[in-house]
């Protein structure tokens, strides 16, 4: 191959001249036209004889010669070529400056020589047989972005947005966190205003912290700054979004690469730009001018520069500058260039970003926003090219660069706007492809990022967008060279089947895959011995090593052993203790599908043992709950599912109520930002006016505050959350607030309640958005009260003649006042009498009521009663209260013969419905004794005696009510009583 190289070079050096002489071009001809001969002008001498770069490049692609040789052979080629044919110009040159020619400078990136003199004098060198043509030092500028309104600027200081979302669309996380390649390794440059050096973003990474600044900082324009500076903001917002990189703020698409700098471009229209241009693309193939060193050379340049139609001296497709862009390229550097700003319409792209020479050159980007579906941006110049041909179609492809967040200087950010903020994030991913591998080619690289790039608009390549939108992902896989595949299946030991999900991690590396719905992965590697960790839910984790070979498919298959299981089973019961069929019980933050309830509300699902899981049951029309449970053996969980009033999402959809989306895209269940419990909705992710809405209507039965939790984050103040009631906005909200409660009147009867989250101009940040939780809806049902009494029975002891009192305590736990009546079953009674017939609690309210107790003329022996309460509750009309009164000392004797053995009777009446009394005997001396109430599920409900009982017969009453004084759920109950060794159980039915 060496041999090769050398005798192409040396046929290089031995190109003869062309018999005739050089001329002026077009362009200087019209630009000198009608001027004196002793005017002076600034142009590009090119001699004919040229080095074969072109063939050069082709004979090195075909040897897969490395980046070391061919940064070498390239530029030793163009070296000799220059030094070999340059002397005799030079010669008349320094001949000339006398007088008519008063300055000059020699490149060899082309084999030319600029030159500032006389136009008589510069027409003299063109008539040089060894002269090619003369062109005039035309005027390029910068493509200036796109500034936000001034609603949208950041201002100077640093908002730490993490992972911006330009780097997000292309997928350049996926390279970093799958593949482990963040650009360390690689080395870019831009070709702009200057870099601001001591940005918090860039600082870390200039290459001249450790080498030369001479060969990583070149001043074109001559400000005399010894390392970067920029005295503009252009530059240093390219470069973030190359490579930038702080805390908080990842910025670039490779934040691991090197950066080199030059500040060509920050110069105002009257600098000598074609100089200047031709001057960094030399420094940029070699800037340490030593042919055999490669790592002070940039992998790839991002220019953002061109020169406008309508300057002087200027013709279509002008190639100023195409050798040199061609032949630094085939020294190594991948050229990138932004498309420019001048869109929509049609051929708009600036020079050189419209050279349609080839495929790949020049290699133009245009300008898409930053959330799918990648738009166009409106200023994006549009192909196709003026220069016509096979090649004409532009852009090359596209890349997000409407409102791109970067390095602003001073250490600032800032959103920009532009063609040139899209060309860095291709430059940023042509550093992650060089990392990956560095010996791609230039050709090869491009090839690649067009094949990868995800086709957008027309169908396959268009002058929109140009092949797509880059995939920094895709085109990092395709560069890998040297690495191996590790694919396989990951199954269960037991049941031979995939286990879906499951995670293959790489030890010691951030690379990790995750299996598919059929269990298979795949990971590229190194070649070399790797130990891969394997790992699923319910499975024990596992892991093997696997030697990787190059170009090799390598089996990492494995069977992970489940580990133990449990059954969790329960009820599902509403408010009203009924069952509830087709309820859901989710194992929240597992894999596990919903169990679904039978028509009696019961439910089975199987987790691993062990563990301690998050229970949510949840049923459309009522509220969720959630339950977090150790799991050791199998074990019962059950819901009582509370009545709906509110919408809290935490059922984790949209299920509870009749909601309707529409819009863009639909609301979400977000579990990251939440007022309370688990669950809140967020707005879909949209863009550039763009809204996500969610409604709901709902028939009220009363007036009531409809309320609700709102917060909001958008980066700008055109982003609005907007509240209507039945079509009319109520309020709106932009730019950042926390969680805030809003409060709204509202009417009895059928309303309609909308959020809606609308975009206006800016472009979707990815964190712009608005988030509602805990909507709290006026009564969905008229006002009722709701009764509760305690104690549900009442018991006195008195002597012959004796009185006393006991309060009864009259809850209201409803939302409308309670009206209730006072009489006495079978009264009225000398015995027994209240404070009041009647009474009134309001709702949420409480009262009481006196129970009055008289043993005048009263007999020994017990008494009872029943006292009645008529209310206006609708479920519980009517309350019975029973009353017990022992007359001399004994609170429930009952009179008969005195009791041999202890004894426990059936309750009576049995079924009851207020009210079942159980008599039971005590003989021989007192008892310590325990009656209490259970259900069919063994689970105490209510305990009716506890402690010494006299000798004798006695009575218990219970009053159909639990511990608490609540009503309990019709059913079969159990009656159980222990003394000493003595233990039996009645059953009792309760019916409503």
């Amino acid at each position: 191959m060496k041999k090769a190289l050398a005798l192409a070079f040396a046929g290089l050096l031995g190109l003869a001249p062309l018999a005739h002489a050089g001329q002026f071009s077009a362009g200087l001809e019209r630009l000198v036209q009608g001027q004196p001969l002793d005017s002076q002008v600034t142009v590009l001498v090119v001699l004919k004889d040229q080095a074969d770069v072109p063939g050069l490049n082709q004979s090195l692609k075909a040897a897969r010669s490395t980046m070391a040789e061919r940064h070498r052979t390239v530029v030793d080629a163009l070296r000799a070529t220059a030094d070999a044919t340059q002397p005799a110009v030079i010669q008349e040159i320094a001949f000339e400056r006398s007088g008519s020619i008063s300055d000059y400078r020699p490149y060899w990136l082309i084999n030319a020589i600029r030159v500032t003199g006389t136009i008589e004098a510069i027409r003299g060198l063109a008539a040089r047989s060894d002269v090619d043509v003369v062109e005039p030092n035309l005027v390029v500028e910068l493509i200036e972005p796109i500034h936000p309104p001034k609603e949208k600027q950041l201002g100077r200081g640093s908002r730490a947005i993490g992972i911006t979302p330009g780097l997000l669309a292309i997928e350049a996380r996926r390279v970093w966190e799958e593949l482990g390649i963040d650009g360390t390794g690689a080395l870019v440059g831009n070709m702009d205003t200057g870099v601001d050096g001591t940005h918090p973003a860039l600082s870390a990474r200039w290459r001249g912290n450790f080498a030369p600044a001479s060969e990583c900082w070149n001043d074109a324009v001559g400000f005399g700054d010894a390392t970067p500076v920029d005295r503009h903001y252009h530059g240093t917002h390219v470069m973030g979004t190359i490579t930038g990189l702080a805390p908080n703020d990842t910025i670039g698409v490779a934040p691991g690469a090197l950066w080199i700098a030059d500040n060509t471009i920050n110069q105002g229209t009257g600098g000598a730009f074609d100089s200047d241009v031709l001057n960094g693309l030399q420094w940029f193939a070699d800037p340490d001018g030593n042919s055999g060193t490669t790592d002070d050379v940039p992998d790839v340049v991002q220019n953002s520069w061109g020169v406008n139609e309508g300057f002087s001296g200027y013709f279509d497709c002008d190639s100023r500058w195409w050798t040199a862009m061609d032949n630094c390229e085939a020294a190594g550097v991948v050229l990138t260039w932004s498309a420019g700003n001048e869109g929509p319409g049609s051929t708009s792209l600036r020079s050189p970003a419209d050279r349609a020479a080839s495929p790949y050159n020049a290699f133009s980007v245009g300008s898409t926003i930053t959330s799918p579906p990648y738009t166009i941006s409106s200023f994006s110049s549009r192909g196709p090219s003026g220069c016509g041909g096979a090649y004409a179609m532009k852009p090359e492809v596209s890349a997000p660069g409407s409102d791109i967040y970067s390095a602003q200087p001073g250490g600032g950010y800032q959103l920009l706007s532009g063609t040139s903020m899209a060309g860095p994030h291709v430059a940023g991913v042509v550093a992650l492809m060089r990392a990956a591998n560095p010996d791609l080619d230039v050709e090869t690289v491009k090839q690649i990022l067009m094949d990868t790039a995800v086709d957008l608009g027309t169908v396959g390549e268009d002058n929109t967008y140009g092949h797509g939108i880059i995939n920094a992902y895709e085109a990092v896989l395709a560069a890998l060279s040297g690495y191996g595949t590790i694919e396989g299946t990951v199954t269960d030991t037991v049941s031979g089947l995939p286990v879906p999900s499951a995670t293959v991690d790489v030890v010691g590396d951030p690379r990790t895959s995750t299996a598919d719905a059929s269990g298979f992965f795949r990971i590229l590697l190194p070649e070399g011995s790797w130990d891969l960790e394997y790992s699923a839910f319910g499975h024990v984790t596992d892991s093997q090593t696997i030697n990787v070979i190059a170009d090799t498919v390598v089996d990492g298959s494995l069977a992970l052993a489940p580990v133990p299981s449990a059954t969790v089973s329960g009820t599902v019961i509403d408010y009203n203790l009924n069952p509830v069929a087709g309820a859901t019980v989710s194992v929240m933050g597992t894999p596990l599908a919903p169990a679904t309830t039978a028509g009696d509300g019961t439910y089975s699902l199987t987790v691993p043992d062990g563990d301690t899981y998050t229970f949510l049951g949840a049923a459309a029309g009522l509220g969720g709950v959630q339950q977090t449970v150790a799991i050791s053996g199998n074990t019962t969980v059950d819901f009582v599912l509370p009545e709906l009033m509110a919408e809290d999402f935490e059922s984790g959809g949209f299920t509870s109520w009749p909601w309707v989306m529409s819009g863009t895209a639909p609301w979400t269940i977000s579990t990251t930002n939440v007022h309370e419990g688990s669950y809140s909705a967020r707005s879909g992710v949209i863009s550039h006016n763009q809204s996500s809405t969610m409604e709901v209507t709902v028939d009220l039965a009363a007036a009531g505050d409809l309320s609700f939790w709102y917060t909001v984050s958008s980066e700008l103040s055109y982003d609005f959350l907007r509240f209507y009631i039945d079509g009319v906005q109520r309020n709106s909200w932009s730019g950042s607030i926390g969680w805030t409660q809003a409060t709204y009147a509202v009417t009895a009867g059928t309303h309609t309640f909308r959020w809606s989250y609308t975009k206006d101009i800016s472009v979707n940040t990815g964190s712009d958005a608005a988030w509602v939780d805990f909507i709290d809806f006026p009564p969905l049902v008229s006002p009722t009260p709701d009764i509760a009494i305690a104690p549900g029975s009442i018991s006195e002891t008195l002597a012959p003649g004796g009185t006393s009192s006991q309060s009864l305590t009259i809850d209201n736990v409803g939302d409308a006042q309670l009206n209730y009546n006072v009489s006495i079953v079978g009264g009225p009674l000398s015995w027994l009498d209240t404070s009041a017939t009647s009474g009134s609690v309001p709702a949420a309210g409480s009262g009481s009521l006196d129970v009055l107790f008289d043993a005048t003329g009263l007999a020994s022996g017990p008494y009872t009663a029943t006292l009645r309460l008529t209310t206006n509750d609708p479920d519980e009309s009517q309350v019975d209260v029973p009353i017990t009164l022992d007359v001399s000392g004994s609170t429930d004797v009952i009179v008969g013969a005195q009791p041999t053995a202890f004894e426990l009777a059936n309750p009576q009446p049995n079924p009851f419905g207020s009210a079942t009394t159980i008599a039971y005997a005590i003989p021989n001396e007192a008892q310590a004794v325990s009656i209490a109430v259970y259900d069919v599920a063994g689970k105490l409900v209510r305990t009716l005696v506890n402690g010494v009982q006299p000798v004798g017969r006695h009575v218990a009453i219970w009053d159909g009510r639990d511990a608490s004084g609540s009503r309990v759920a019709s059913g079969v109950y159990f009656t159980r009583m222990d003394a000493g060794e003595f233990s039996d159980v009645k059953k009792v039915t309760l019916l409503k």
